[in-house]
């Protein structure tokens, strides 16, 4: 019997560069292994197996010979989402790091909701990495770990020198010759020399949030086009490390914005927003590119009626007031719920059209024979509904009674300096906190969450969830179902 060689990344050489002999293929890892050991592989993994041709002296791949010995085999996954209750296999995520540490300087000025223990916050992102993977049997893969593998690749490479290199073309030394360690670094805090100074732009300081740079659709990943020029260059770096697990996008939105937070998949349709973040140009954008649901209902972001004017941070995303528990539950803040229009679009021939359907989002989900699961607007705002379901009718939830106080906190400081818009939103508030610590229901201990056969893990998230998002915001679905 032959040796067995060690298995060992292999190199493709095309015509272009660019392009790999078969499509996809420098978006994932090659291994070559025995057809037996291969065969073996497949209980855990993903596996594409088919033979390897290889070109003989010509550069266009048109003389091959096959090997039979050996097989090549694609250990990846199918990155895709059909439905928000399907279950979780594979998930990205970001711990908080010493970006957070600047934007915590000045909050507000961030996009984050308030002041929080970075420290604490790290712990708190750790026990729900902790919980998807002893709990669950997710497997939880690390946006710096993926980022330092696939750099790997010159390809790669590439891509995050130039990223570091927009503000540090003068660096000494050059940075071709620094560590993948420090360029990654480099890159989240968009650190560089400014006459004998250190300076930081475009500091990644929402990397921890990682729902949002990109979508993963019934087709696979589309990387999304971020609102805020605060958080732009994300997107760049989590498609490299989607590159390392196989997950390269299937599209990509260079028109309008386009943010995950917007999009939640539900079997042969899917609920997608537009307002303060994605646009009608991404919404669009993402029908034409990775799409294949049956029905679109395009979401418009409504404002609450307690609020006199707009205001982003209560429902900038839709998962902020609207998400899914499971097959036929949703849960959301019924207020939201009744003002959020909806349009109705149908594939037919492959292209989306407009049905005719106008309504509001609750009215929709009623006509789809969802349940919903009601919240307060306290626990709305204390991130009840930015869940992460991974299995259907299991979920991982912000404990909101462990929020509620600083989250009120908050409000009475705003409601201070504009009692025109916040005070009638306050009383609200202040109301629904005297009624739930009376009945001792904060989401998730509701009785119509029992009574809908949730089970749903808890989480003290009171300090990660001060830069506004929670679970379902800091996590990016890689595969499901």
């Amino acid at each position: 019997m032959k040796r067995m060689l060690r298995p060992r990344p292999i190199v493709w050489r095309g015509p272009d560069e660019r392009q790999p002999p078969v499509r996809g293929i420098l978006q994932n890892r090659f291994l070559s292994y025995p057809p037996e050991k291969a065969l073996k592989r497949t209980s855990t993994l993903l596996i594409q197996v088919f033979l390897l041709t290889v070109k003989q002296n010509t550069p266009d791949f048109q003389t091959t010979q096959i090997i039979n010995t050996y097989v090549v085999v694609r250990d990846c996954m199918r990155a895709r989402a059909q439905a928000e209750w399907h279950r979780l296999h594979d998930v990205l995520v970001h711990e908080p790091g010493i970006e957070v540490f600047f934007a915590l300087i000045s909050p507000k000025n961030h996009l984050y909701d308030r002041y929080f223990s970075l420290e604490s916050a790290k712990i708190e992102h750790k026990r729900l990495c902790e919980i998807l993977k002893c709990e669950f049997n997710v497997k939880v893969h690390h946006l710096t770990d993926a980022v330092l593998e696939s750099v790997q690749h010159p390809r790669y490479r590439t891509i995050l020198l130039e990223l570091v290199a927009e503000r540090n073309w003068e660096a000494e030394p050059p940075l071709i010759t620094r560590d993948n360690e420090h360029l990654l670094t480099l890159a989240i805090l968009g650190a560089y020399q400014d006459r004998g100074n250190i300076a930081l732009e475009g500091t990644m300081h929402n990397l921890y949030f990682m729902r949002d740079q990109q979508v993963c659709t019934d087709q696979g990943i589309v990387i999304g086009r971020m609102a805020t020029a605060d958080r732009r260059r994300e997107s760049i770096l989590t498609r490299i490390a989607l590159a390392a697990l196989g997950a390269g996008p299937v599209g990509l939105i260079q028109r309008g914005h386009l943010e995950g937070g917007d999009f939640i998949p539900a079997g042969k349709f899917a609920l997608l927003g537009y307002g303060s973040r994605t646009d009608r140009e991404g919404v669009d954008a993402l029908l034409w590119s990775g799409s294949n649901f049956e029905e679109i209902a395009v979401v418009k972001e409504p404002v609450h009626p307690h609020i006199e004017s707009t205001d982003p941070m209560v429902s900038m995303h839709l998962d902020t007031y609207c998400n899914l528990a499971g097959d036929g539950i949703a849960v959301g803040n019924q207020a939201l719920l009744d003002h959020a229009e909806v349009e109705v679009l149908a594939r037919d021939g492959g292209i989306y059209h407009p049905t005719g359907w106008k309504g509001s989002l609750s009215q929709y989900l009623k006509e789809k024979d969802f349940s919903v699961v009601p919240v307060t607007t306290l626990e709305q705002l204390c991130y009840a509904t930015n869940f992460l379901c991974v299995r259907d009718r299991e979920c991982i939830a912000v404990d909101t009674g462990l929020v509620a106080q600083v989250v009120i906190k908050r409000l009475r400081k705003r409601a201070a300096l504009r009692p025109e818009i916040y005070s009638r939103l306050l009383a609200e508030v202040e109301d629904d906190y005297r009624k739930l610590r009376l009945d001792a229901e904060f989401y998730p201990f509701k009785k119509e969450v029992y009574a809908e056969g949730l089970e749903i893990i808890p989480i003290d998230l009171h300090n990660a969830t001060g830069g506004y998002g929670g679970a379902h915001c800091m996590t990016c679905p890689v595969r499901r179902g």
